[in-house]
């Protein structure tokens, strides 16, 4: 009965309004604006290796980053690498879809390809433990993690999260059911976090299940990373719009828009938008003689957030509509260095934390 209600008067899952971007999330232009470190259509994810150098996801490949942007190849797969981590050995571990890779390099490496009798299907993001496990989220029991896109258009939620030991043994499921489980770590707390893009949420996990500790995103989240000073940065790879809530709760559109449209045309989520007159809203006149009107939804965004240990939001860093650095989906902080992953534009951003500490001041 309370989800007729819900339904009837717009309330709870069934309300099609959005969280506005203000306080610690008013948009600012330091994602924009950020300069460029490295360049590559085929950038997935980004981690800090045990030597403190910067590694990226490419295609097949993992590279090294260099301080001057410089990418050298340190190991090759036969499948696209979908996310990294490194043990705190510097074993590496990568996932390549439907299967993850433990101690890639290392002689006695293991191939894990699923757990509790299911296997992988869109392994999306790892993360070591200070022990030596590893974290391991799938996204969709449905859906590879190409079709991400797919995947909340039939509402589905089917992600896990997985721990598996850095002895050996099976992975083990820590919560399941999960809307679109697209990151994790284990933060300064101790505290198990998930990341659920469909829901809008960060979760803490528990008991086989997750409880909300960051919720009502304005946005779609990714992967996280921790802070040096505490709490985690938070990446977005998509803003919500009102559009795509409504299509949502539109099941006979959604569903023949599924069925006879192509999906870069989509009223979806996008990593990157502006290159394509056929993109939805287009001829909506979203732009009046090439300038993008100011009320114009943004289909594609870049926005990266800083929460505390409370989690709660401390500053954020933008790429807005119009911009180009969107489909943000991977951080990390070295020193006072910040490295933002923009898939939409292919480009690995580094931005300065006492720059953007004196930003936020002013």
């Amino acid at each position: 009965m309370f989800d007729t209600l819900a339904s009837i008067f717009r309330r709870g899952e069934s309300s099609l309004s959005v969280p506005i971007l203000d306080g610690a999330l008013k948009p600012n232009n330091l994602l924009e604006q950020a300069p460029v470190l490295a360049e590559h259509a085929e950038f997935e994810d980004i981690a800090l290796g045990p030597d403190g150098e910067l590694y990226a996801a490419c295609g097949s490949a993992v590279v090294r980053v260099s301080s001057t942007g410089a990418i050298a190849q340190v190991a090759s797969f036969d499948g696209t690498v979908t996310a990294l981590a490194f043990l705190p050995g510097g074993g590496l571990c990568v996932a390549l879809g439907s299967r993850v890779v433990v101690d890639a390099a290392a002689a006695g490496r293991r191939v894990i390809e699923g757990a509790e009798g299911k296997p992988f299907v869109a392994v999306n993001a790892l993360h070591a433990e200070a022990d030596g496990s590893l974290l391991i989220c799938d996204g969709s029991a449905a859906r590879p993690y190409p079709e991400w896109s797919r995947d909340l258009m039939e509402k589905r939620r089917s992600g896990r999260l997985l721990r598996v030991g850095r002895t050996g043994g099976t992975a083990t499921v820590l919560a399941a059911g999960l809307g679109y489980a697209f990151g994790a770590m284990v933060d300064g707390q101790g505290r198990t976090l998930v990341s659920e893009s469909w829901r809008h949420q960060v979760s803490v996990v528990g008991n086989g299940r997750g409880t909300p500790a960051i919720s009502a995103l304005p946005g779609y989240p990714a992967r996280m990373a921790p802070a040096a000073k505490g709490g985690l940065w938070l990446s977005l790879f998509a803003c919500r719009t009102q559009l795509v809530e409504f299509v949502l709760r539109e099941s006979d559109y959604r569903r023949e828009m599924l069925r006879t449209v192509d999906p870069k045309y989509w009223v979806a989520p996008a990593l990157s938008s502006g290159a394509d007159f056929l993109e939805p809203l287009q001829g909506g006149s979203v732009k009046q003689m090439g300038i993008l009107k100011p009320w114009a939804p943004p289909r594609s965004y870049g926005l990266a957030v800083l929460f505390n240990a409370d989690f709660i939001p401390v500053l954020s860093l933008h790429s807005r509509t119009g911009g180009r650095h969107h489909g943000v989906v991977a951080i990390a902080e070295r020193g006072d260095d910040l490295f933002v992953l923009s898939k939409g534009a292919g480009r690995i951003l580094r931005l300065s934390l006492s720059q953007i500490d004196a930003e936020m001041v002013q």
